[in-house]
């Protein structure tokens, strides 16, 4: 049967709170007709997105595997020493919940607080938190929850080094705790979540819980993937009455746009993200009057705010060498046909145990500064701290977590065994924008992602690298730094890098002639092992300091955690929605997304994106006169959760 032309209720874009929205209405009321229109494919039952351990791949380009669309600066950046850099944005069902890296964080109580909106503090929200979760791991407080239709679990497996860690990490200051997501702890480590059932290894994508789950037993949720919403249609009321969308690839001849029409009897929701929300305003007529009238586009509603206030998590790899004996994924990233075929087995035989039931990344921490570190980070961040942080304690600076193996191309690596230290940081006061240059939804829009375009970013970013580098150096596991994946010291400096130890080399290649001599190279050989050895920090000098900011500018990165450019704030400060959701000027449209946040969230944002969409289907649901139905229909491959804390399977 083809898709009706009219339905209730339309749903742009396919992402974690667009799947929440859809879904919960859907199952609310089985006679309201849902339309969810994605731009990318449709994840069901995809072995490249259910199986954690692969999820690296899914940042490939290569004609079949497109599951992200890729977000380039129009302009090269001084900030970044005349970089561009590059956001990927997940384009597949799920949104990032299909491809992430599925690690589980929450943001702090007060940066829900920090929304100044009714209805949205931490104390509002705390209910939609725990309805989202199956909480499967033992912790030691109430603030989760179990019925819910996402799991969160350790995963499979932990990895030893992953207790390497947390030993090194409790040595320099950052103690042990069994859960630093409990929305106030802010200086602490522990073994990571991930959004992983430990019942059946699988992922767990908002999709699979909302979407298909709904789709399993109901027939009044209509999907429609591999589509591009173009605009929205108004009536002469500015009524938000449909939507016109777009095959997702423009081949048609002569590159002609062909929109479909579809209507909607009661609401419009966009839900396309960070980067695709203010996009769809925009050809549809509402933003900045000026922008639309040069492109011939009739203002619906003048709102200058859609597509400014831009906002990322900020992300610097640093890549260590390990013993030979340490268990890693690198033969696996690297293509060993072996150890491949062993570990694809391993998930067939049984894989809620398996290797590829988890992402790796077993442990991590968040940190605040001490006062002595906060003298070294420079007047611009203290301006940052006393304003922003000093008086908000549950708020972390920095995450930084673990990776079992080398996060990066292994064609452009040596042979051996890696961890990569993966730091980001949670507030950037950098803000960029994203606005279109036509009406042509092909056409790809201005886009200024503002990395590190304000100074204070570059002192937590420093001090982090310090950070994680004395945990590297303390691990058990450290067989020097990977010298070509960290800053250039100058090689007589105290803070150059010392890589692989000559015995650890002489293992990797031990019918070798020249293994260990290191003529040439930016890097000392390391020191050989010694379980005993009491380090001190590296004293760091200026210059050092100096090379640290280059090797930002020149690397840092995007952790996938866009948000901010429909702001949910007063329209005369720039807002673009109100606290219900709906968008300034119009009727029966709303903005369901990261994009509504009036500030930044300290958290891998998969976990604000449902949240946001829980409150989202709530405003929606009571504005036409349904009740969420509790507990969501039954999530496809999982066991219906229990309802009550639990502790680990004994395996």
């Amino acid at each position: 049967m083809g898709h009706p032309e009219e339905v209730d209720v339309i749903v742009c874009g396919g992402g974690p709170a667009g799947c929440v929205v859809a879904g919960r209405l859907a199952y609310a009321d089985p006679n309201l007709k849902v339309m969810l229109i994605e731009g990318g494919a449709n994840n069901r039952d995809d072995p490249w997105v259910y199986r954690p351990g692969i999820y690296v791949r899914n940042m490939q380009r290569d004609g079949i595997n497109d599951k992200a669309t890729f977000y380039t600066d129009t302009m090269q950046s001084s900030h970044l020493r005349g970089r561009r850099s590059i956001v990927p944005c997940a384009n597949i069902l799920g949104g990032g919940s299909s491809i992430n890296f599925q690690m589980y964080t929450r943001a702090s109580a007060s940066d829900w607080d920090d929304f100044k909106t009714e209805g949205w503090t931490c104390e509002d929200l705390f209910p939609l938190m725990k309805r989202i979760e199956n909480y499967q791991k033992p912790v030691n407080n109430d603030t989760h929850g179990y019925d819910g239709p996402i799991a969160i679990s350790n995963g499979g497996q932990i990895t030893p080094v992953a207790q390497d860690f947390l030993r090194a990490a409790h040595a320099i200051g950052i103690p042990y705790s069994d859960d630093i997501q409990d929305l106030k702890t802010s200086h602490g480590a522990e073994i990571w979540a991930k959004y992983i059932n430990r019942h059946t290894g699988r992922r767990s994508d908002a999709a699979t819980a909302y979407v298909h789950s709904v789709m399993d037993v109901q027939s009044n949720l209509f999907l429609r993937c591999n589509a591009r919403v173009s605009r929205v249609l108004f009536d002469a009321n500015n009524t938000a009455v449909g939507v016109a969308y777009v095959p997702s690839r423009n081949r048609t001849h002569g590159a002609k746009v062909v929109e479909t029409i579809v209507k909607a009897r009661k609401m419009v929701v966009l839900s396309s993200g960070t980067l695709g929300t203010p996009q769809i305003l925009e050809r549809s007529g509402v933003g900045n009057a000026e922008l639309l009238n040069k492109l011939n586009i009739p203002v619906v509603s003048d709102l200058p705010g859609v597509g400014e206030e831009y906002q990322d998590h900020y992300t610097t790899l640093s890549i260590y060498r390990v013993s030979n004996e340490t268990q890693t994924l690198d033969d696996f990233l690297r293509g060993v046909k072996d150890v491949q075929k062993e570990l694809f087995a391993e998930w067939e035989t049984s894989p809620e145990k398996a290797r590829l039931s988890s992402n790796a990344i077993d442990a991590g921490f968040k940190i605040r500064p001490t006062e002595e570190e906060l003298k070294e980070m420079g007047p611009e961040f203290n301006e940052l701290w006393n304003r922003y942080f000093k008086d908000k304690p549950d708020k972390p600076v920095m995450f930084g977590s673990i990776v079992a193996g080398a996060y990066a191309d292994h064609t452009l690596l040596p042979p051996g065994k890696f961890i990569t230290m993966f730091q980001y940081l949670e507030y950037p006061a950098s803000r960029g924008k994203i606005h279109i240059k036509s009406q042509n939804p092909y056409v790809e829009p201005f886009f200024d992602s503002g990395f590190m375009n304000n100074k204070a970013d570059f002192a937590p970013i420093r001090w982090s690298y310090k950070k994680t580098r004395e945990v590297a150096r303390r691990m058990d596991a450290f067989r020097g730094e990977l010298a070509s994946h960290h800053p250039h010291f100058h090689p007589a400096s105290p803070a150059a890098c010392r890589d692989i130890d000559i015995k650890t080399a002489k293992e990797i290649y031990p019918d070798g002639l020249t293994v260990g001599i290191h003529m040439g190279t930016w890097a000392r050989p390391s020191d050989p092992f010694d379980a005993n050895k009491v380090h001190e920090d590296i004293k760091y000098t200026e210059e050092d300091d100096k090379a640290i900011d280059d090797w930002i500018a020149d690397h840092v990165e995007t952790t996938w955690h866009s948000l901010g450019t429909c702001a949910m704030k007063p329209r005369e400060q720039g807002g673009v929605v109100d606290k219900r959701l709906s968008v300034y000027g119009t009727q029966n449209l709303k903005c369901v997304d990261l994009s509504i946040c009036p500030d930044n969230l300290g958290t891998n944002t998969y976990s604000s994106a449902l949240l946001v969409g829980e409150k989202g289907a709530d405003l929606i649901a009571e504005e036409l006169g349904l009740k969420i139905r509790l507990p969501h229909a039954p999530v496809p491959h999982a066991p219906v959760p229990t309802g009550k804390p639990a502790t680990q399977l004994v395996r």
